[in-house]
């Protein structure tokens, strides 16, 4: 199966994710810092390198309280939809400290961030998302990490994402839109997805293989413009 890594791109900050890298263990990880801002109500661009940083080496546990910090801080949205882009963070860092646990057969601490991503996710649904820039396929057979078109579905568009060595599966991403869209001058290119979360299911069997569904509605598509 082959796997293209997305890259995540917080505002006009580029995290490559190219490079495969081991999962580190989260209880080796350093403690997650709070960064002091000139205001409360902004997001610096340290504080975005901090979080940039954080998921770049995959450490779940720093990214997923950055990210909680932030959203608890900051209340007012603004043209780069950094809280939309926030939220999705916070889940997804979520879910990587399961499969991180889940991986580690750390049992206790598995099932206390299965608890915390549920009651994270339950505040979160029916709250507007931006997920990373990834590319836009046409064909999507055996590929992760690419959106993709719903078969039979022109009003709807979906995503596999993972881990950067593509073990473990994050979530399943569907985006509905309100009318069927029509995207081929984007097909290649790399696009924002975002819409507003509806739905949320998680692995019944508590596998790491995969941890969540999540299903959006109001579907909006954003191109990444190079600067």
């Amino acid at each position: 199966m082959r796997v293209s890594v997305f890259c995540l791109i917080l505002l006009c900050l580029s995290v490559s994710l190219c490079a495969a890298q081991k999962i580190v263990p989260i209880d080796k990880l350093t403690q997650p810092v709070s960064i002091p801002t000139s205001n409360p109500a902004v997001i610096s661009d340290k504080e975005w390198q901090t979080v940039n940083d954080a998921m770049r080496t995959e450490d779940w546990k720093q990214s997923s309280e950055l990210s909680s910090q932030l959203l608890n801080r900051v209340k007012i949205e603004n043209e780069a939809k950094q809280l939309a882009q926030l939220r999705y963070i916070y889940l997804y860092s979520l879910a990587g400290k399961v499969i991180t646990y889940s991986m580690a057969h750390s049992k206790v601490n598995e099932d206390a961030a299965r608890q915390e991503l549920g009651d994270a996710a339950d505040n979160l649904v029916g709250q507007e998302f931006t997920m990373p820039a990834r590319q836009f396929l046409a064909d999507c057979n055996k590929v992760l990490n690419y959106i993709c078109r719903v078969s039979k579905d022109g009003n709807a568009l979906r995503v596999t994402a993972t881990n950067k060595e593509g073990t473990a599966i994050h979530s399943f991403e569907t985006v509905l839109f309100d009318q069927k869209i029509d995207l081929k001058e984007f097909i290649g290119k790399e696009i924002f997805l975002g819409g507003t979360l509806a739905k949320i299911d998680f692995n019944e069997n508590k596998s790491n293989l995969w941890i969540m569904r999540l299903s959006f509605v109001k579907g909006f598509v954003r191109v990444v413009v190079a600067r």
